[in-house]
């Protein structure tokens, strides 16, 4: 990766905590992060308006639209699973580590080839990763709560691959737009499914939004500009392993926030193990 790609990405992957830092802790999780992806179909909308884009997407983009719709809702509902059960320090790390997932689908399906070098940081990553949600006597402290994060990391993995492709051959705004349509309302289901046993499930989609309307906005724009800066990159030419690599740079920071503003057990010892995911991003972007 070039010089100016690495810092776009670095930029974007410090701002990206700060989203589920500002909604851990609401008190309806999957209504709050439905929230956060309607937001992003109005942010796309006034993008899309002051560039001056048509809304129109070529017909082969569509199929990437679905895929990264169903890969971000799989991350979605994946990630705030997780951090329902556990500390933000814990699972983000699991989340975030989707390099692993991105090169062996980009090997298996894609005849994508690796050095040792890039291969060998991927791997330390991951462990790292595990090794930073460790509890005592065992590697894994809530197996439930792992194996969702694990489900988000596929998720990211799988739109991660989407959005590469689809900058190729379209602008940011208007891709945004239609997927977080779909996305928005895959999101609301899941949140009228967990209350279909009251009397008025649909209540349970607004909840959240009502109650938090300034954390649901904060983390819906900055989560938005931070991603628009990923598509930046992905538009120059970029592939997607290297960028979602470096971007695990948000891991360490994740840590650091949640010791800070969360008030987190363990900082010291996650940020040890963040070091080493740090290590492991050097490894990739160096290649």
């Amino acid at each position: 990766m070039e010089l100016f790609w690495i810092l776009l990405v670095l930029l974007s992957a410090v701002t990206h905590p700060l989203r589920d830092l500002t909604l851990k802790g609401v008190a309806h999780p999957v209504s709050c992060y439905t929230g956060v992806c309607l937001s992003w179909v109005v942010f796309a909308a006034v993008h899309m308006a002051l560039a001056g884009h048509s809304p129109a997407l070529p017909a082969g983009i569509w199929p990437l639209v679905l895929a990264s719709a169903l890969g971000l809702t799989i991350y979605y509902y994946g990630t705030l699973s997780a951090l329902r059960r556990g500390n933000v320090s814990a699972y983000y790390p699991i989340v975030r580590s989707s390099p692993l997932a991105i090169a062996g689908f980009s090997w298996l399906m894609l005849g994508q080839s690796y050095s040792a070098a890039a291969l060998l940081g991927m791997g330390l990553i991951i462990w790292a990763g595990l090794m930073i949600q460790k509890g005592k006597g065992r590697l894994l402290d809530d197996p439930r709560a792992f194996a969702m994060a694990l489900m988000a990391m596929l998720g990211s993995a799988a739109y991660s691959i989407s959005d590469a492709a689809a900058m190729q051959g379209t602008t940011s705004a208007p891709f945004l737009f239609w997927t977080y349509i779909l996305v928005t309302a895959a999101m609301g289901a899941l949140r009228a499914r967990e209350e279909r046993g009251q009397s008025a499930p649909l209540l349970g989609v607004v909840r959240g939004w009502v109650q938090n309307p300034w954390r649901i906005l904060f983390a819906g724009l900055s989560s938005y500009l931070s991603y628009l800066l990923i598509l930046q990159v992905f538009q120059l030419g970029a592939e997607a392993a290297a960028v979602s690599a470096v971007r695990q740079v948000s891991i360490p920071v994740s840590v650091i926030l949640a010791a800070l503003v969360l008030k987190e057990p363990r900082g010291l010892s996650r940020l040890g193990w963040a070091v080493l995911i740090a290590a492991g991003i050097a490894m990739i972007a160096l290649r």
